[in-house]
């Protein structure tokens, strides 16, 4: 049943208007529909930025005077076979950066929709309660895939002797800024690069940063715990904090 908008006169322009968006939107804001589209959108937006964003740097950041291609194969300095295995390590490293960027993308679309699937009872409760849980795991499984990415070019790295391709090292400064895993972030290199004279350790590096990767989801799944956990003791210490009421005393004209 449609209701009437303006007093005292009819204007369907106006009661359609009112009854078709203005009625609707405000069931949205009460229902939580409005909210829930809203974050669920950032992060389709965020995962479609990571999806277009690292096969944009892929392909870039090979071009240009400060690109891989004349930093590497331009450099009078290197060697024929040091050229010859930065060949390999930029056919390995725009093929693994590509799937990094997908794999980042389909993360976030995932974990977003699942969110989206979660019941709504209130802002508050869905901010603190339901979303933010979910997006500690989301930057630990995105952390994750961006060590793992670095520790797999920096093995390419070591095994051709040369330098590796890797434009998302950039990408490792955002995800691993959390006490306990910034000191991984901190030793991302700004560029990946191998040589046989140092072979051993490059390969127990190499190694280290893979291990490392499933070190960081872990940390980030510890501190989704601990979360969890102080959301539970606030939630109990509000239950057992006592209610205030100003006492009204009601007699009867026989008492007083």
């Amino acid at each position: 049943m449609s209701e009437k908008n303006l007093p005292f006169v009819d204007l369907e322009i106006a009661d359609s208007n009112y009854n078709n968006r203005i009625l609707p939107f405000l069931g949205n804001v009460d229902s939580g529909s409005l909210f829930k589209w809203y974050l669920y959108n950032i992060l389709r937006i965020l995962g479609i930025a990571l999806l277009v964003g690292g096969i944009a740097l892929s392909i870039t950041e090979l071009f240009g005077d400060s690109g891989f291609i004349k930093q590497t194969f331009g450099n009078d300095a290197m060697t024929g076979g040091k050229k010859a295995g930065a060949g390999a390590g930029l056919i390995v490293g725009l093929v693994l950066s590509i799937v990094t960027a997908w794999a980042m993308y389909s993360i976030v679309k995932k974990r977003s929709e699942q969110l989206n699937e979660q019941e709504y009872t209130g802002l508050l409760h869905f901010l603190y309660a339901t979303m933010a849980p979910r997006m500690i795991t989301l930057a630990g499984e995105l952390a994750f895939c961006i060590v793992l990415y670095v520790g797999v070019l920096s093995l390419t790295a070591t095994l051709v002797g040369s330098m590796a391709y890797a434009p998302l090292l950039s990408f490792s400064k955002i995800f691993l800024s959390l006490p306990g895993v910034d000191m991984i972030g901190a030793m991302v290199p700004n560029s990946i690069s191998g040589d046989y004279d140092a072979f051993s350790q490059g390969l127990q590096g190499s190694l280290t940063t893979i291990v490392a990767s499933v070190a960081v989801l872990i940390a980030y799944y510890i501190y989704r715990e601990i979360y969890n956990y102080a959301v539970l003791i606030v939630t109990n210490l509000i239950k057992f904090l006592p209610k205030f009421a100003i006492p009204i005393a009601v007699r009867n004209k026989s008492e007083q």
